[in-house]
């Protein structure tokens, strides 16, 4: 028969060698160690297909709780900055609420001075903690923080004590400014490309409502039957709900 073949100018099929192996000298080939990728093609797919890493299946930024989750954050970040600029909003209220003294000035700017002092370092370690923890957690305790300092504020205000004001504005920026660090990397996390400008600049936006929506309600609550006390106690109302949203970013993360 080869002969024949040859005769008739065909050539002899050629002897295939499996995937991963060598023929040796004298052009045999041993197949005891032939890697199994099944018996047909489909198997072989199959094999690669259950090795190939699960983010190729998916990406965060192709989900739509992405926006769930951005509008969480800027939940968290509107209740931040209202409780932030509740003093500033109620300068002439406080001056006739505080004791009479001719260092009030100097008394309300410390207010802005205490909070400053520990967030020309901490945002460094704050940043630090959350690559090492995770954002989603760590933006929980940052909100767990400043609703502390809110309250501590508070309580400071009812109680007409500059030094208890002082703490709670301190232990408040302990945890602000790091709320803001956790707040942007969930949001470059679960957005990609140009979806990062975007969704950072609706985060921004949003989240400065928070100080328009103080500077309307605040004066009014304090010039109201509730007074200044109440005026001061939303904050850690709205601090305290932020929890809520900042739970369950770390929910939906966990679910993703």
């Amino acid at each position: 028969m080869e002969t024949h073949l040859r005769n008739r100018g065909d050539r002899m099929p050629e002897r295939t060698t499996p995937m991963g192996l060598e023929p040796d000298d004298d052009g045999n080939v041993d197949e005891s160690n032939q890697l199994h990728y099944g018996n047909n093609d489909e198997d072989f797919s199959h094999t690669l297909t259950q090795h190939q890493p699960a983010a190729m299946h998916f990406s965060k930024s192709s989900l739509r709780s992405r926006w769930l989750v951005l509008a969480l954050t800027c939940t968290v970040m509107t209740a931040s900055y209202y409780s932030y600029d509740i003093p500033s909003a109620l300068h002439q209220q406080l001056s006739d609420y505080m004791p009479q003294s001719s260092n009030f000035e100097r008394n309300f700017n410390l207010l802005y001075t205490v909070y400053s002092i520990p967030n020309v370092i901490l945002p460094l370690f704050g940043g630090n903690f959350v690559d090492r923890y995770g954002a989603p957690q760590c933006l929980l305790v940052f909100a767990s923080i400043v609703c502390c300092g809110s309250v501590l504020l508070s309580i400071g205000v009812s109680n007409k004590s500059w030094e208890v004001m002082y703490l709670g504005r301190f232990v408040f920026g302990l945890g602000a400014e790091s709320l803001c660090v956790a707040q942007s990397t969930i949001t470059s996390d679960w957005f990609e490309g140009k979806d990062i400008a975007f969704a950072m600049g609706i985060g921004l936006s949003i989240s400065r409502l928070g100080s328009i929506f103080n500077n309307i309600t605040s004066p009014k609550v304090a010039n109201s039957r509730g007074g200044i006390q109440s005026a001061f106690w939303i904050g850690p109302v709205l601090t305290f709900s932020s929890l809520f949203a900042a739970a369950l970013i770390i929910f939906v993360t966990e679910e993703r």
